[in-house]
């Protein structure tokens, strides 16, 4: 898109920001024009996060520009006094984050969150206020949204979380949108539709988008333009259909490769030959979870589930957010009670074990969950956080025998030793997901749940884990269930598919046979919302 006769309603110029004595941002150069949407794509640790903060002026920490100006509407941050800067956050420039549930207040109503935003930059009464942000939820998918208005961000679900916050950055109607990742926690779906919302109300308004993302299907569909970072540099920048078709640089090049990447799908030659399907290892039967709110009314968050899993094989578990995926694993591993239903492993009924017979049985039935950052202690290095499990192991009695476990679960996972001695802060996201793993593996489970394992990564990365997923199952013969938003995962992961809508599973088989023949309407349309790259680009 030609914006030269058009003044830009953002502009970077020769953008440099320090933390401390090290550049993470060198001499970027971007604009934004009324009516256009700009992504940016690049790997964990390129800059891309950095780059959305530096352009509100919300660098954290000791993070400080070091060079160049940002101008929106033609107006230099740098020149703007505090109160000028915080009526433009969220008035003319919103940034939609990750990590919803940390950006939101946890000891107050979501809805009042939404509306207190709005009122700050509308003179609205509070009636107002609250009913546009219902409105609102609503547009961004939200089900039952006045409900939804009443609960706390820990009543949500990490892509309901999600949606909040998406509404909260629209709620003022911004005139540039920073959007970091902003479907992230997402299923394919509602991705979809937000993105859609996204991009038609800057089509109609004349405002403009800066997506920054990890899936280049996203761009492909939705970006007039694309610039590619690596290491706090745009190394290439473009039209978007110019990028898909003839990259210019070597990188760019790798990262669309990457995208095209289709792993060989999972199938059951890859078990043992001594593995047996006959009695399955891990058998849910009816299972029932519910969640009464504030109000009153209850939410059927698993409502009468049944599958099984045999040794060796993997269940995808899919759906939107909120459909109650990670509530079955949770009550799967004990994690939440559970209101009615059996659990059965190796025959016997996790769910009314007594917690003295049931910690025996622990370390057979563990859990990689969503959110690795927030499960792994801060104030733990990474030695102590694998090691914490092995007390449920009496193979691994002494600092010896731990010391070993935890170096050969690094190996296992692909991770140096020497990160053993490091806090969870100093990794990247993928190293992360990598020590959740380890942990969940330190004590040789015969049952894994993966909750989200390929959410947060890179192209690359999240190539990585599922080549990793794969051969530690094959080699560990686990039964895995893996919960995912990611589609394109399942294949190259599951044997099996489950779809799961509003707590119930309305659909289950093979998984080759689910993505060539669904027979629901609801599987059609998960399938028919993925953004694969081929869609957009030969």
């Amino acid at each position: 898109m030609q914006i030269q006769d058009t003044k830009p309603l953002l502009e970077a110029r020769n953008l440099s920001v320090t933390f401390g004595e090290q550049t993470v941002l060198h001499s970027v150069n971007l604009q934004l024009g009324p009516d256009e949407v700009l992504g940016i794509v690049g790997e964990t640790g390129a800059g891309k996060s950095v780059l959305a903060r530096a352009l509100i002026g919300l660098l954290p920490g000791k993070g400080q520009v070091s060079g160049g100006t940002v101008q929106v509407a033609g107006r230099d941050l740098s020149q703007m006094s505090a109160e000028e800067l915080r009526k433009l956050r969220g008035g003319q420039v919103s940034l939609i984050g990750t990590d919803a549930k940390s950006l939101l207040d946890p000891v107050r109503p979501v809805g009042v969150q939404v509306a207190d935003v709005l009122r700050a930059h509308k003179n609205i009464s509070p009636a107002a206020a609250r009913a546009e942000a219902i409105a609102l939820f609503s547009k961004v998918g939200i089900v039952d949204p006045e409900k939804r208005a009443e609960a706390y961000p820990h009543q949500l679900s990490g892509g309901m979380a999600q949606r909040v916050i998406i509404a909260m950055a629209l709620v003022a109607e911004p005139r540039v949108i920073l959007a970091d990742d902003a479907t992230l926690g997402l299923d394919a779906t509602i991705q979809v539709q937000v993105l859609d919302l996204l991009v038609a109300r800057c089509r109609e308004a004349g405002m403009g988008a800066i997506i920054i993302t990890h899936d280049l299907g996203i761009v492909a569909r939705y970006c007039d333009r694309v610039s590619i970072m690596r290491d706090g540099h745009i190394v290439e920048e473009g039209a978007t259909a110019a990028f898909l078709h003839h990259p210019t640089t070597e990188y760019g090049a790798e990262l669309l490769a990457a995208a095209r990447a289709r792993p060989a799908p999972m199938t059951r030659s890859d078990l043992q030959p001594d593995i047996g399907r006959a009695t399955p290892l891990l058998e849910v039967v009816n299972l029932v979870k519910h969640f009464p709110t504030p109000s009153g009314h209850v939410v059927k968050a698993v409502d009468d589930v049944s599958f099984a899993i045999p040794k060796g094989e993997t269940l995808a578990l899919v759906g939107e957010s909120g459909s109650g995926k990670t509530t079955v694993g949770q009550c799967l591993v004990r994690l939440l009670g559970s209101d009615s239903g059996r659990v059965l492993f190796n025959g016997d009924d996790v769910l009314t074990l007594p917690d003295k017979a049931f910690r025996p049985m622990r370390r057979n039935i563990q859990m990689v969950f969503q959110e690795p950052y927030v499960a792994l202690n801060p104030r733990w290095t990474v030695e102590r956080l694998i090691s914490e499990p092995l007390a449920l192991d009496p193979t691994a009695s002494t600092s010896a025998t731990r010391r070993a476990r935890v170096l050969e679960m690094l190996d296992l996972v692909r991770l140096p030793s020497r990160l053993a001695d490091v806090f969870p802060h100093e990794l990247t996201a993928g190293e992360q997901k990598r020590v959740g793993m380890a942990r969940a593996l330190a004590t040789r489970p015969d049952f894994v749940v993966f909750d989200e394992p390929t959410t947060a990564l890179d192209i690359r990365v999240r190539a990585q884990i599922i080549d990793l997923v794969r051969d530690l199952q094959r080699e560990m013969q686990l039964a895995t269930l893996f919960i995912t938003h990611d589609l394109n995962s399942v294949r190259s992961l599951a044997h099996n598919v489950a779809v799961m809508r509003h707590g119930k599973i309305v659909e289950i088989g093979e998984t080759e046979r689910i993505f060539a023949h669904p027979q629901h309407d609801y599987t059609r349309m998960l399938l028919g919302a993925e953004l694969p790259i081929e869609r957009f680009a030969a």
